[in-house]
C-alpha cells in the first residue's frame, strides 16, 4: 500500500499547514505527525520518526541517529509521532510503516 498524507484541517486553520501531517500506514490506520529537522529530533525521545523524500516514506524507526542518516539527502523530511504511549506501541506504528522485505527466488539447485 502506498502511504499517503494529508494536511488537518485545523492545521489549515492554524496557520501551520506545513508543519503537521497525517501518514496513513500500510494497515490503513492514520497518525498524526510533526515536522522537525535533524537538530530537533534529540528533543523528541520516545517517539516514531519517519523520513519522507518526495512525498514517499523512505524510512521509519525510533533512532535519532538513524533519522538524520536517512533525513540528510536533499528532499526529505523529517516527522516525527509523539502519541504512541509505549514502547510496543511505538514498534506497532513503525511496523506499520514498514515494508515487508520482498520474497526471494528460489535458487534452482
Amino acid at each position: 500500500m502506498t502511504k499517503v498524507s494529508f494536511i488537518p484541517q485545523s492545521a489549515v486553520e492554524a496557520g501551520l499547514p506545513a508543519r503537521y501531517r497525517y501518514w496513513t500506514g500500510d494497515s490503513g490506520r492514520r497518525y498524526l505527525f510533526t515536522r522537525t529537522d535533524p537538530a530537533g529530533l534529540e528533543d523528541f525521545r520516545g517517539a516514531v520518526i519517519l523520513a519522507v523524500r518526495f512525498g514517499q516514506v523512505v524510512w521509519a524507526g525510533e533512532s535519532a541517529a538513524d533519522a538524520r542518516r536517512h533525513g540528510a539527502s536533499r528532499g526529505t523530511g523529517l516527522y516525527v509521532h509523539l502519541l504512541a504511549t509505549s514502547a510496543a506501541a511505538r514498534r506497532e506504528i513503525v511496523a506499520d510503516f514498514t515494508p515487508e522485505p520482498a520474497p526471494q527466488p528460489a535458487l534452482a539447485a
